[in-house]
């Protein structure tokens, strides 16, 4: 312990040792105003010292202007004559010394001693500097300016966005009109409304006021933030979706089907597209396919449709760390909160309409849809006239397919993931000394080789199976029934013929939407594998199925309605022949016993018909000859 030591006591308080002896010092309080007082040097061993740099004070010479220069002069000359070891420990003769200064100098005693005090604490001459001035007091306002700070309040900062003419008129009839609505001979102009409001104005408070929070935070905050900032490296995962911007047909029919959704998942870190899905559901539907084709090796997923890639192309099948979404209800649900709680995936709900909160994600829409929809004009893509009058209906020029498009799309997935430079991300010297491209799928390559990588591969099978939606089916004697499709499994012979005896059986159908050529029955937590039946839907997603069924349907509808007309001629014939054998029937009153003898005249005179018919048969292929 040594002098202007600073100390922590027990109960808090910062204290400064002014004098050390060797049975006890003299310390002043570096928090309340106090004068020194002496400690026991004992007690003082005892306590934990405190940062010398709590208590200074570092002002720059250069900023230090010529007024506070001399005030913090004036200052340190008024208690030169106090700074003695004799006005530290000795009262009586301090109070004498300020007595004496403050009647000299006119000044309080108390002002003085707050001077000193604060040397004693900060041990700089600077802590005299005056502190800054205040603002000087905002006069009382005049009736006027009281008259269009209400208007400005009631009128233009609000939801409804007036202006500021109609906020000042609104003024005039509000506050300067008599009761007949006749302006008063005294009013303030608009130039002098105007003045005022920009006098006072406050950007901030007027876009929220008049756009709302929620605006002001996803356009007008400073963006002074970085992804970096919540993603260190890669394993936290943004999901969002949006609606594309054209219209798509139905691969059976031809026919439009309306537009389809996109869902995708994207590395905060390294921008990597880690899943997507194609197709016109949403929802938890929409999701689980999403993050059953992010756990998927995407080269046996793209060589689905038709597209070969290398595996570091396209290098994610791994488990996230983190899920942020602003869709957060539909996680909190079933399967996919058990899901995310037995994989330790933590999920992370955004606000609603604040997309600048998962920018990466919804800035990878825009660089998507740009990359197709020059290319596809004329095919469906929705024009930004669609509002307009005169405008094509796009809806008819549509000629893709779901597959087509989920074929597209992917080639953009590819091309942003392994070839678009991605000039908003800092490599860090590791990257550099490694040669590592700034390409998303590149950086991902390097995060997960490095040893602390917190993602991991799903390698679990039953983890895929566990993402599939499911529905009720039947065990029946045709095979398993679901979505008016059947399947059929030889090992479940028994099943199906139980069925067809006992009755049908209620179970548990797992399936992927995308092609329902394999169900999978989930029995006892195991999955056992289904195929189609009717071979006409094979390769074909449940959508186009449903579409087909649809409109077979309708078109078997119009068939029956055909067959019941049919059905009805055929009965008007028929009844019209018996009308007419009717008439001709002779006395029927001994035909029953005339009936063998009428069966050989039948047959003679059948047998003469027949010959006539050779006959003419022949004479024609005479003629012919």
């Amino acid at each position: 312990m040594r002098n202007l030591d600073i100390l922590a006591a027990e109960n808090g308080e910062h204290i400064r040792v002014l004098l050390c002896g060797e049975e006890q010092c003299y310390v002043v309080s570096c928090q309340h105003f106090r004068m020194p007082y002496p400690v026991a040097s004992d007690l003082l061993a005892e306590l934990q010292p405190v940062p010398a740099e709590t208590y200074s004070v570092f002002v720059l010479d250069e900023d230090i202007t010529n007024r506070q220069r001399e005030g913090r002069n004036r200052k340190l000359d008024l208690i030169a004559p106090l700074l003695v070891d004799t006005c530290i420990y000795d009262k009586s003769h301090r109070n004498e010394v300020v007595r004496r200064i403050a009647a000299e100098h006119g000044i309080a005693r108390r002002t003085l001693l707050q001077y000193l005090w604060r040397y004693w604490v900060y041990q700089s001459k600077n802590a005299l500097l005056p502190a800054e001035r205040p603002a000087p007091e905002q006069h009382e306002l005049t009736a006027d300016e009281k008259a269009i700070r209400w208007a400005l309040n009631k009128y233009y900062y609000t939801p409804q966005r007036q202006s500021l003419q109609t906020a000042y008129k609104m003024m005039l009839r509000a506050k300067y009109c008599d009761t007949h609505g006749t302006l008063k001979p005294e009013y303030p102009t608009f130039w002098q409304f105007r003045y005022f409001f920009r006098k006072n104005r406050d950007p901030i408070s007027e876009t929220i006021s008049r756009q709302g929070l929620k605006a002001y935070q996803r356009n007008h905050r400073p963006f002074t933030g970085s992804v970096c900032d919540y993603a260190h490296t890669i394993g936290v995962y943004m999901t969002d979706a949006t609606v594309a911007d054209i219209y798509i047909v139905s691969r059976l029919s031809r026919k439009p089907i309306g537009r389809p959704v996109i869902y995708t998942m994207v590395d905060a870190y390294s921008r990597l597209i880690t899943g997507v899905y194609v197709g016109l559901e949403g929802g938890q539907y929409a999701l689980r396919l999403l993050l059953q084709n992010t756990f998927t090796d995407k080269v046996s997923f793209c060589h689905q449709h038709g597209i070969d890639i290398d595996p570091h192309d396209w290098p994610s099948h791994h488990l996230p760390t983190k899920i942020m979404t602003d869709r957060g209800s539909e996680f909190v649900a079933g399967t996919l909160e058990n899901l995310c709680e037995s994989y330790h995936i933590e999920i992370e709900n955004l606000p609603a309409y604040r997309p600048d909160l998962k920018g990466v994600v919804e800035k990878l829409f825009d660089l998507v849809q740009s990359a197709y929809k020059p290319l596809l004009k004329g095919k469906g893509v929705i024009e930004t006239d669609t509002q307009e009058r005169g405008a094509p209906d796009y809806r008819r020029q549509g000629t893709l397919d779901l597959e087509q498009f989920t074929a597209v799309v992917l080639r953009c997935v590819l091309f942003y993931n392994a070839k678009s430079v991605q000039t908003g991300f800092t490599r860090i010297p590791a990257m550099i000394e490694a040669n590592t491209p700034p390409l998303a799928a590149s950086i991902w390559s390097f995060c997960e080789a490095q040893d602390d990588c917190p993602v991991h591969e799903a390698t679990d099978k039953k983890l895929l199976y566990t993402l599939l939606p499911r529905v009720e089916g039947k065990i029946t004697q045709r095979g398993l029934e679901i979505f008016g499709l059947r399947f059929s499994n030889c090992t479940f012979k028994k099943r199906f013929v139980a069925a067809g005896l006992g009755g049908r059986e209620t179970v548990q159908v797992a399936y992927a939407p995308e092609c329902m050529d394999t169900v999978w029955l989930y029995e006892n937590g195991t999955y056992s594998a289904f195929d189609l039946v009717q071979k006409a839907y094979l390769s074909k997603s449940l959508a186009e199925i449903a579409d087909a069924q649809q409109q077979e349907k309708i078109e078997r509808t119009d068939w029956k309605k055909r067959e019941l007309q049919a059905q009805l001629d055929l009965m008007s014939d028929i009844q019209a022949i018996a009308d007419r054998s009717e008439r001709t029937m002779p006395d029927r009153s001994n035909i029953s016993k005339q009936i063998q003898r009428n069966r050989s005249t039948a047959r003679k005179q059948e047998s003469v018909s027949l010959m006539d018919l050779l006959a003419e048969q022949q004479e024609d292929d005479f003629d012919a000859r």
